[in-house]
C-alpha cells in the first residue's frame, strides 16, 4: 500500500470512528492491512503441585504439548512466558510440528521446524516474571490443525513453572533430548500446558480475535481430554464453517476457579490488560466470569462486581473493541446455591441486559440453558454438577454464543 493510500486510509478510519463517537456508539477500525491475530492462546497461572512434573522433572529434560489452532496461514510467532517462575526458565530448544493424530505426540517430521528467539537464537533465558516473543518463523498450517511444540530445557526450569493448568490435551514428558524425535515413550503424561501462552498467525486484512475470559465453565471443566468439547471449541468450529466468519480466531482466556476479585490464578480485573487487551488482533471479547465470586458472597456484592464489569467495558471501548455480556449461569442444587447468590445473579444478569451496561450485546447463557420449569436450575441435559455445563451444554453455548454473535452483527449493519 502507497503512503498516500495509507494515509488516506487513516483518515477514513479516523472519521468513521468519531462520527460514531458522537453518536454515542463504539466502532472495532477493521485494519485494512495485514497483520498479526492469536490463533491459540491460554491464560498463565503457577501450576500447583499436582500440575508440576516431577517423575521426570521439566529441567533437563524434554516436553511435547499439543494445541489446536483456529485459522490457518504460513508465518508464526511464539510467546512463553516466565510470569509466575520463581528462578530464570531456560530452554535449550524449541520446535514447532505437526502432530500426526490428536492425543498422540507422533509429529509428521517433514513439518519439524525450528522456533528462534531474540534475532535468531535457538537457546535462551526467560527470566522471573518476564514473557518473550519469538522471531517471525515460516510454517505452514491449516484451520483446526493440530500441532506439537516441543521443548528440551536446561538445568532450570523451575519448581513453580508457569502453566495454563486445564489444558484439556495430553502433554508429554521424557528424560534426555528427544526434541526432533517422531515420537517417544513418554514417562509421564499430564493435561497441563507449560510456559506457552499464545501463538500467533500472519493473517490476511480484516481478521480478528475473539477473547472469551472467563472461569471454568471457560475453560471447560468436565470436558475430556482432546476431544476439544469446551464451548469456545464449538464456536471455533462454528466460525470455522461459515466462510463469511472463517477469518476470525477464538482466544480462550479461561481459569479455572478464577473470579473478578480473586480465585486461583490473577483476579480477572487485575488480568483483563495481559489476557484481553494484549491478545494479538483483539476485536471482541466476550465476558463470563463471576459466579465464583458469587459462590463465596456473605453479602451483596452485586454492587462491585458492576464496578469491574464497567471498568472492563471502557478499557475495551477506549480500544475500539467491542464486548458482550455473558449471563451467569443458574447454580442450584449445587452447594454454591443459596437465595443470596441467585439474587445476586440475578441482579448481574438484569444489568448487563440493561442500557445502563453499555455492553455492545448480550448472550444470554442464563436465559437459554436454564430450566424454565425452575430458572433456578440449569436443564438436566445441560448439567453436569449443577454449577458447569454437561459435554451436551457446553456445545449448546458454542452454538448460542455464533448465534447471538452473527445476531448481533447483522443489526448493527
Amino acid at each position: 500500500m502507497t503512503l498516500l493510500k495509507r494515509i488516506a486510509a487513516l483518515l477514513a478510519a479516523l472519521v468513521l470512528t468519531f462520527t460514531l463517537a458522537g453518536c454515542g456508539e463504539k466502532e472495532v477500525v477493521i485494519p485494512d492491512e495485514d497483520g498479526w491475530v492469536s490463533t491459540w492462546a491460554s491464560a498463565q497461572l503457577a501450576a500447583g503441585t499436582n500440575e508440576t512434573p516431577i517423575n521426570p522433572p521439566l529441567k533437563e529434560n524434554t516436553l511435547r504439548q499439543q494445541i489446536r489452532v483456529n485459522i490457518g496461514g504460513d508465518k508464526i510467532r511464539l510467546t512463553l512466558s516466565n510470569e509466575y517462575g520463581s528462578i530464570p526458565a531456560q530452554f535449550e530448544s524449541v520446535h514447532i510440528a505437526h502432530l500426526v493424530n490428536a492425543g498422540e505426540n507422533a509429529i509428521d517430521t517433514s513439518t519439524d521446524t525450528v522456533v528462534t528467539f531474540n534475532g535468531g537464537e535457538t537457546s535462551f533465558d526467560i527470566p522471573v516474571g518476564q514473557t518473550l516473543t519469538s522471531d517471525e518463523i515460516d510454517f505452514s498450517f491449516e484451520a483446526l490443525d493440530d500441532l506439537a511444540i516441543t521443548i528440551k530445557f536446561g538445568k532450570f526450569a523451575g519448581s513453580t513453572p508457569t502453566s495454563h493448568t486445564g489444558a484439556r490435551c495430553s502433554t508429554w514428558i521424557i528424560s534426555g533430548d528427544h526434541v526432533t524425535d517422531e515420537s517417544f515413550e513418554a514417562e509421564e503424561v499430564m493435561t497441563s500446558w507449560y510456559f506457552i501462552s499464545e501463538l500467533d498467525v500472519w493473517a490476511k486484512a480484516g481478521s480478528g480475535t475473539i477473547v472469551l475470559l472467563g472461569d471454568s465453565i471457560t475453560d471447560g471443566y468436565g470436558t475430556t481430554p482432546n476431544r476439544f468439547e469446551r464451548w469456545s471449541d464449538e464456536l471455533t468450529r462454528q466460525l470455522q464453517a461459515n466462510p463469511d466468519t472463517a477469518h476470525l480466531t477464538v482466544a480462550n482466556e479461561g481459569i479455572g476457579g478464577n473470579s473478578v476479585f480473586g480465585g486461583l490464578g490473577t483476579a480477572a480485573r487485575l488480568r483483563f490488560e495481559r489476557d484481553v487487551l494484549n491478545v494479538a488482533g483483539v476485536r471482541y471479547c466476550v465476558l463470563l466470569i463471576g459466579i465464583n465470586d458469587i459462590g463465596y458472597a456473605n453479602e451483596d456484592i452485586s454492587e462491585s462486581i458492576i464496578t469491574e464489569y464497567k471498568s472492563m467495558i471502557d478499557q475495551c471501548h477506549e480500544r475500539g473493541i467491542k464486548i458482550y455480556a455473558g449471563t451467569i449461569l443458574p447454580v442450584g442444587g449445587n452447594s454454591y446455591y443459596s437465595e443470596l447468590h441467585d439474587q445476586i445473579r440475578v441482579t448481574l444478569n438484569d444489568w448487563m441486559k440493561s442500557k445502563d451496561a453499555k455492553f455492545d450485546g448480550v448472550i444470554d447463557f442464563d436465559a437459554e440453558l436454564a430450566d424454565p420449569a425452575d430458572p433456578s436450575r440449569l436443564l438436566p441435559e445441560y448439567s453436569n454438577d449443577n454449577l458447569h455445563p454437561s459435554i451436551a451444554g457446553y456445545k449448546r453455548m458454542g452454538e448460542f454464543v455464533y448465534e447471538r454473535l452473527l445476531e448481533i452483527w447483522s443489526e448493527e449493519k
